[in-house]
Formats: structure tokens, sequence, C-alpha cells
């Protein structure tokens, strides 16, 4: 079982590969309606990991 207050670490490059690979962008009209909502999930995964990341970077400098 994973310790759920230790986090794995987060580079800049996986943030930036996951939001070139899913844009948080609008759907396209020729998107079906599956493809937004698993289009979705994956922007809000990446948005968690960008927030998590920002944190991260902020207390690492905060703390310098």
């Amino acid at each position: 079982m994973m310790d759920e207050d230790k986090l794995p670490y987060l580079s800049a490059e996986l943030i930036k590969y996951l939001e070139k690979l899913y844009p948080d962008t609008a759907p396209e009209p020729t998107q079906t309606e599956r493809e937004i909502w698993m289009n979705r999930g994956a922007v809000g995964v990446t948005r968690h990991l960008r927030m998590i990341f920002n944190e991260l970077t902020q207390n690492s400098l905060g703390e310098m």
C-alpha cells in the first residue's frame, strides 16, 4: 500500500509533456461524447499534477 502523504517525483518535463499530449482546449465538434469526457479526465489529472508541481517548487524555493 502506498503512503498517501508521500508524493512521487514530478519533473517539469513530465508536466510539459502531458500538457502537450492533453491540451486544455475546447472540444472539437467532431469528437464523440466519450472522447470529450476521456480528454476532460486526462486534462484534470494534468492540472492536478501541475498544481502539485507548482506547490512543491514554491515550497522548495521558499526554504532556501
